[in-house]
């Protein structure tokens, strides 16, 4: 069976199964990141603040793309931080992911920088991302998502020191499936991703060197990704189900144990450990959420405290 692109997207791909369920894991320790400092800023903007929100823009392969950044407040420059990408679901932007998934909150107890990029579109209300299946505009131009995390990498190493081992990618819906993406191509950059209503829909061969830990969080009534992965009705377009993707990351991530499941409330977790160098893959099924980001009431206790604790637990070893 093939899976296609998503219904959002705007024309087909297609995604073999064997593809990526084939891949193996590599033993060999992680390497150095592919992403380099330079001596002077490569993005532009409004100034940078000593905290806070500001806006930068970077030049990727002829295109100015942009992104909000977060500084918590009082920040030590001189200590490596964290840096935490949260990116947008289809149709929104930077300031909507900031808006709803609260993680410039969470920077400022836990001391991390927070990376809102936004996506490319014909206007701004068609804001999209290439996971490698879906969607709209930037699944038709085949837009080249990892050389844009790697500017905003470079530019924000010219702005703060970053931890090499702490940096983790976060999306909802089509930001989800491209965290997903983002594990298959840039596993040298990113030590765990967080997939939210999103799903590993990737038609390229996902041969990560490393392990990438996952967190995984799905509403059972999610109608538009959905948790079984349905047909999306009026469109055509299938989503492989959720399943497929955390068994299929298990293996990628060389998971040794069976998996554990438990049952909390609303809240179904299913737990691998075992996994090579110390990474590990969670998802957390929600009985009565749909299409929308969690919060402590909306998620059964689930929220984005939830995806950071579990991106704290899994820095690059």
């Amino acid at each position: 069976m093939k899976y296609l692109k998503g219904a959002l997207g705007g024309f087909l791909f297609a995604l073999s199964w064997g593809a990526i369920s084939s891949c193996g894991v590599a033993k060999a320790p992680p390497p150095a990141p592919a992403w380099a400092a330079s001596s002077t800023p490569s993005g532009t903007g409004t100034p940078l603040r000593a905290s806070g929100v500001s806006e930068r823009r970077v030049q990727v392969q002829g295109q100015t793309r942009s992104y909000l950044i977060y500084i918590p407040e009082g920040l030590d420059p001189s200590r490596p931080a964290a840096v935490l990408f949260a990116f947008h679901g289809f149709a929104e932007d930077g300031q909507q992911a900031l808006s709803y998934t609260g993680f410039d909150d969470l920077a400022e107890t836990e001391r991390f920088i927070a990376i809102y990029p936004n996506g490319t579109g014909l206007s701004t209300r068609d804001l999209s991302w290439d996971s490698g299946s879906c969607c709209g505009y930037a699944a038709i131009e085949r837009v080249d998502e990892s050389a844009f995390v790697r500017a905003i990498l470079t530019d924000l190493s010219t702005l703060a020191k970053v931890d090499p081992r702490r940096i983790y990618v976060a999306g909802f819906a089509n930001g989800g499936m491209l965290s997903y993406r983002l594990g298959c191509d840039m596993p040298d950059v990113f030590a765990a991703m967080a997939s939210v209503d999103g799903d590993l829909s990737y038609y390229g061969a996902c041969q990560p060197k490393q392990p990438v830990s996952l967190i995984h969080i799905h509403g059972l009534a999610d109608k538009v990704i959905p948790y079984a992965g349905t047909s999306l009705p009026g469109f055509g377009e299938q989503y492989p189900p959720v399943s497929y993707g955390i068994a299929t990351w298990a293996e990628l991530d060389g998971c040794a144990t069976p998996a554990r499941i438990s049952r909390e409330g609303s809240v179904t977790l299913t737990v691998y450990s075992g996994c090579r160098f110390g990474s590990g893959v969670e998802l957390y099924a929600i009985q009565g959420l749909g299409h929308a980001w969690p919060t402590g009431s909306l998620g059964g206790g689930i929220s984005s405290r939830t995806i950071w604790d579990f991106f704290a637990q899994h820095p690059k070893i």
